[in-house]
């Protein structure tokens, strides 16, 4: 029954992070909160591929942080495809 318990707590968890969310969004940067259960790395790149578009930038990944269960944290450069900030 406990096990049961912890499951239905985890798939809670899940449901609530299912999705990539922005949680910093500058004219250079940002930085994407996803679960690493039903979203991964990839999933967090097209979400900071969007943000940085808005501005006509590419995002690249700079550094990678892990919080813990379902706070997983991508951090992205907006950088210009042209050369120009």
């Amino acid at each position: 029954m406990h096990r049961i318990a912890l499951l239905a707590g985890l798939l809670s968890l899940t449901a609530c992070t299912s999705t990539p969310k922005v949680v910093e969004n500058t004219a250079t940067e940002v930085a994407i909160r996803y679960d690493g259960i039903v979203n991964n790395l990839d999933d967090a790149k097209q979400v900071a591929q969007r943000a940085c578009a808005a501005r006509n930038k590419i995002a690249r990944l700079r550094k990678v942080d892990d919080a813990g269960l379902g706070q997983h944290f991508g951090y992205f450069d907006c950088i210009s495809t042209t050369g120009l900030p």
